[in-house]
Order: C-alpha cells, then structure tokens, then sequence
C-alpha cells in the first residue's frame, strides 16, 4: 500500500512476549493500531492450504526456511496445546517465533516500501549495544515475508519499549491534567502541551510485560538509563499464576495448561472466566488481592532500582496491556505520587514509537530540502 501523497511511509513495531502491536495506514492514509498475540507455531505449509487458510485473520510467514502461522485466529490452535510458541529466555528476541512475529506485523501492513521502521526493545535489552544494532541490521532492506513477497525498509530506529510510552504522552495532555488535576498535592500545574511536558517535567514510564516489568526515567525529555531497568518473571504471567494457584486452592482442583490462554485473556479484560460450567468473577476481591500479591516484589525492585531519584520525579506513567494492580501498588506506597494511566495503555509504547519514526522522517525531509 504506498502513500498517494508522496509522504514518507512510517511504522512501528512495539513487538512484546504476550501481544505484538503494530501501526499501519488504512484506505485514507490515516495511522490505524492493531494488535496479535506474541505466538508463532511451526506450520505445514501443505496442512495450511487445506485446513488453516480457511481462517481470514492468520498469515504464513517464514524465517530461515521454515513456516509459521502467526495473527489473531492463531489462539484458536493455542486452546488445545500447551505450547504458546514462545522461547521466555533472554534469547527471545533472536528466536525464530520473534523473527516470524516481526514478519507478521509487516504482512498485516500491507507495504511494499518503508521509509522508517521504529521498533522497541526491553530496556535491559536496548542497554547492549549489540542487540539494537543486529536488530537495526536485520531489517534494514529488502525483507522476504512468506517467500513469495517481500517489503523493502530503508531506515531502521530501536528505542527501549517504555521510550515509546512517554512519546505518547504527546497526545495525552487532557488526560494528563485530569490526573494533575486529582492530585493538588503534588504542587503541579495544568501543562499547555507536549513542550512543556518535556522542558519540565521528570517522569517514569513502567511497562509490566507479560514476563518483564520494564521502567524508564525521563528527565526533561532526556532518558536516564543509570536509574532505568527491567525485572524478569515480573510481568502479567506472574500476576496470573498467583491467581491460578489461588483458584487451584479455592476450587480443590488443577487448572490444566490449556485453560491458561483464557485465564490470562480474563485477567487482562475483565470477562468472566468459565471452569467447568462454573463463572468466576475476575473483580472477585479474593482474586484481586492474589493479584496484588504477585507484584509486590516486582514493584520494591522497581523502586528500589530508582532509588533516591524519586525525590524528583513528577509523575508516573502506566504503559501495557493491563498495568492496573501495578499501579494500585504504586499508589499504595506513594499516596500523593500523580500516576496517569492511559485509557489504551496496550498501545502506548507503539502509538509513541511512530510518533518517533514521523519525526525522524520530518527531520530527514528537511535535511533534503536545504542540501
């Protein structure tokens, strides 16, 4: 799909262990975001042509000669295996489920040609220089999606993942003084914009992934990676396994692993989660104080990971698909802290990191114009 204004083509990938986040442009040009779940199972290409092209919203993607379905129809193969076609080591973001999930969002994009890709990494990741660059190095040109087409990228930007949630803070600003607003303490003014924001205010972004709690110090628009970090087996898994065990306890039953799809989609919505026949409410006060349990320790890393720079900070902001029972806990700890959470936090990180992407592309724009 090319852009028939003649403007530079933009996305961005915000590509994480639970979902992939991605912009394209629909039919009037416009910056739409979608989401599919981080999952890449191994596929037969022959099984594919007879059985799972009949699902409209999966693609076929391949990564070093071999085939993987990925997009939003690919749980319904996931309810009846185990297996979540992930690899949740630190190795993740050099595996071939990644590499193929990175091809799926490209697919879905529906371009030939990119100007800019901006793609997101785990801050404890983006802090090896090594693995931004072969990242960088690995999409930059011509990429072959399913072996038949292919997408060309000229520029390739890598940012951490929470860098992405505070660029977003852009078109937030309403949202932003309502929070101000309920927080008198804190002794902030309303901002006029996104300007004022960055000339003077310090903020955290914290990200709870699906198995990393990520956070970010921003200090005047300037990232501070000193007081920046990531804890591993801290994100919503862990929230969810704590919620497990506690229903185990309560029903006197296991929860076989084909039921932990729908235990995490009801954590993460809200909607009843169904056990034989029975209904069990996600709001449960039970429920929630397991949650609340599970991001204790997440949390006191995180705060002890800042250490004595939250005397300066103004703000903090909650990125991710379902950062409510970490800012419940934030809040608990620092009662006159302003913590704003976005209404669509999942797509923060990705929203920000096109934001990126299009100043990149503005700034180059210009560059050409004056030589």
């Amino acid at each position: 799909m090319s852009n028939t204004a003649g403007a530079p083509i933009v996305a961005a990938i915000d590509l994480g262990y639970g979902l992939t986040k991605f912009t394209r442009r629909n039919a009037h040009g416009a910056v739409e975001y979608d989401l599919f779940p981080s999952v890449a199972f191994g596929v037969d290409r022959r099984r594919y042509e007879l059985e799972e092209r009949r699902s409209e919203n999966v693609k076929v993607v391949s990564f070093n000669g071999e085939s993987f379905v990925v997009g939003p129809d690919v749980m319904s193969r996931a309810a009846s295996s185990s297996d979540f076609g992930r690899h949740l080591d630190d190795k993740y973001y050099e595996s071939a489920p990644y590499h193929a999930l990175m091809r799926g969002a490209l697919a879905y994009m529906e371009e030939d040609h990119i100007d800019v890709l901006v793609l997101g990494l785990p801050v404890s990741h983006f802090r090896d220089p090594g693995k931004p660059a072969a990242l960088k190095k690995a999409y930059t040109g011509k990429i072959s999606l399913d072996g038949e087409r292919t997408v060309v990228i000229e520029k390739v930007v890598v940012r951490p993942q929470p860098m992405g949630g505070f660029y977003s803070l852009d078109r937030q600003i309403d949202g932003i003084n309502a929070t101000i607003a309920r927080c008198p303490q804190s002794g902030l003014k309303p901002l006029a914009d996104w300007n004022q924001l960055v000339d003077t205010m310090t903020v955290v972004t914290v990200d709870p992934g699906e198995y990393t709690l990520d956070w970010l110090l921003v200090n005047h628009g300037k990232p501070n990676t000193d007081v920046s970090g990531a804890a591993g087996d801290a994100g919503r898994h862990r929230v969810m396994t704590s919620v497990k065990e506690h229903l185990e306890a309560k029903l006197g039953r296991a929860i076989a692993p084909t039921n932990l799809n729908r235990l995490n989609n009801s954590l993460r919505t809200g909607a009843v989660f169904k056990l034989d026949g029975r209904a069990i409410d996600m709001k449960d006060p039970e429920i929630l104080a397991a949650a609340r349990r599970a991001v204790r320790d997440p949390v006191s890393i995180m705060m002890n990971g800042i250490k004595g720079a939250w005397d300066i900070i103004d703000m903090v902001v909650m990125v991710g698909g379902h950062p409510s029972h970490y800012a419940e806990e934030i809040a608990e700890r620092m009662p006159d802290m302003p913590i704003y959470v976005p209404k669509h936090s999942v797509f923060s990180n990705v929203e920000g990191l096109q934001l990126i992407g299009e100043g990149v592309a503005q700034a180059e724009a210009r560059v050409a114009e004056a030589a």
